[in-house]
């Protein structure tokens, strides 16, 4: 496999991750802001966070450019450890490495929909997007 796409798809992850820490972090303020009322405040919050979704959305749609360059197994499999899936065993650095950034992300993501889930049914109760 090419460790030069996979070194560049590992960069775009790394972007990517930067994001969406920063996503988790706004989306805690937008809950602050909430519970002090301060709407001025949580509108230029949410327009933070949706910056950032949309940078994630971009460094989404260059991994699965860089992806389409490897051969069909070989995209099956990075797209796994993109996933912070092994099931498909790294056969090198920076293969693990993907698996890794992977993971991470997914952790990231799953507290900050939690986080979300307690700020949109707190404010939107029965009508909430996770109701």
């Amino acid at each position: 496999m090419e460790d030069s796409i996979l070194l560049e798809i590992l960069k775009e992850m790394q972007k990517k991750y930067q994001c969406i820490v920063e996503i988790e972090r706004i989306t805690r303020e937008v809950g602050e802001c909430i519970s002090r009322n301060d709407q001025t405040s949580v509108q230029m919050l949410l327009g933070m966070r949706q910056d950032e979704m949309d940078k994630v959305d971009a460094f989404d749609k260059n991994i699965r450019c860089l992806i389409s360059f490897l051969s069909p197994e070989e995209a099956t499999q990075t797209e796994n450890w993109v996933k912070g899936q092994d099931n498909w065993k790294p056969n090198g650095k920076i293969a693990g490495m993907l698996i890794e950034k992977g993971k991470s992300i997914q952790q990231i993501l799953k507290r900050t929909i939690e986080i979300d889930k307690h700020i949109s049914t707190r404010v939107a109760g029965t009508h909430s997007f996770y109701k």
